[in-house]
């Protein structure tokens, strides 16, 4: 069963591992970590927000996090999700994400919880329709090697 539970730094090394190439690393990260491959120095950064690990028999199989955009206590916003390279396509990240929204709507209090995606990541997508985010509209552009990637905004919103 998978469960979600508070990062620990010893979480870190497994977790560093899943980015096993430079599309995995910019698809984890947005190119917002700095340039490939991941360090824990450049992991770091990700410590100013709240943590999650997803566990399945207390071996960590994926990690995501909620930060508070724009200073709005009624949002969550979901990012640098990834999941185990050995655990995906196996429902993992749905179960964990989903797990997320749990905790977003019913101990945080949040009205919305919102997340980007590229375009193109039509796994992502899929996921994060199954478990009830919605295209918002909202699209992002970012630059990653010289090239143009459109993120879009999915959300999922309390009373729906």
């Amino acid at each position: 069963m998978i469960r979600i539970r508070p990062y620990m730094k010893s979480d870190e090394e497994k977790i560093l591992s899943w980015c096993d190439s430079e599309d995995t690393f910019f698809k984890w990260t947005f190119g917002l970590l700095g340039e490939y491959p991941i360090t824990a120095e450049k992991f770091q950064k990700t410590g100013q927000y709240m943590q999650f690990t997803a566990v399945d028999e207390d071996e960590p199989v994926g990690y995501f996090i909620a930060r508070n955009p724009h200073g709005n206590l009624d949002e969550l916003r979901f990012g640098y999700g990834i999941v185990s390279d050995k655990r995906r396509n196996q429902g993992i990240g749905k179960a964990m994400l989903a797990q997320g929204l749990i905790y977003a709507f019913e101990i945080y209090g949040a009205r919305r919880v919102s997340l980007g995606v590229y375009e193109k990541n039509e796994n992502a997508i899929t996921c994060y329709s199954a478990i009830g985010f919605r295209m918002s509209g909202a699209i992002e552009t970012y630059t990653i090697g010289g090239q143009e990637y459109k993120v879009f905004e999915m959300e999922c919103l309390h009373d729906e």
